[in-house]
């Protein structure tokens, strides 16, 4: 018999999206915490402020992403303390990549998006998990993301409104939820405007999203 190789299985999965708009960025994540096709938890956390001005969302191994998040948020207090201003979003992007890739022989198992609005405008990043950053205007990483970039491309213009944007953000990881069996339960939708910087909508305020694209309000 001819060895046949066995298929690897998939043991993270998520869907999390971002995207710039005027004067602020808006980025949404699905709840649901997998390894491999067994669901850990219906309502982990996958979107944190790192700063007034900064938000994360993670896709990848947990522990390995809080343990970032910890040292990004450790770094940003540092230079804020010592230098008495605020860290710009290209300065965070450049910490955190140097965090992973001199971790790069023992590589943190995570897909990072920073978003973030600082004294140039809004600004969107991407980093993988040897620490390679690219600036961007919109992404989806995570098993879930090719669903969410087929939602998000046709219907994402930069110019458009702020409460476009949260719907968008909303309507793609929904339909990534109902074709991806590694995303689901429920949706966290963050962003961070220019004026009053990071926040999250309330279960109230997601609720007309869950009608209009679930027809229903999830378990909290």
């Amino acid at each position: 018999m001819y060895p046949v190789d066995k298929p690897k299985a998939l043991t993270t999965g998520t869907t999390t999206v971002g995207m710039v708009v005027k004067d602020a960025v808006v980025v949404a994540t699905d709840t649901r915490v997998t390894s491999g096709f067994f669901v850990a938890h219906r309502r982990g956390k996958k979107v944190f402020p790192l700063a007034p001005h900064v938000a994360i969302t993670i896709a990848g191994r947990v522990a390995d992403a809080q343990t970032l998040i910890d040292l990004i948020k450790a770094n940003i207090n540092y230079y804020q303390i010592m230098r008495g201003q605020t860290m710009s979003l290209p300065a965070v992007a450049r910490l955190t990549s140097s965090l992973m890739f001199s971790s790069r022989y023992f590589p943190f198992y995570a897909q990072l998006i920073l978003a973030g609005v600082d004294n140039e405008g809004p600004h969107l990043y991407n980093l993988d998990p040897f620490g390679s950053v690219t600036e961007e205007k919109l992404i989806a990483t995570g098993s879930g993301s090719p669903v969410a970039y087929g939602v998000l491309e046709p219907n994402y213009r930069e110019d458009m409104d702020f409460n476009s944007a949260v719907e968008l953000a909303f309507q793609a990881v929904s339909a990534a939820i109902r074709r991806d069996a590694g995303s689901g339960d429920s949706v966290d939708v963050a962003y961070v405007l220019k004026d009053k910087g990071y926040g999250e909508l309330s279960v109230e305020e997601k609720a007309p999203l869950y009608k209009k694209y679930f027809n229903y309000l999830p378990i909290t």
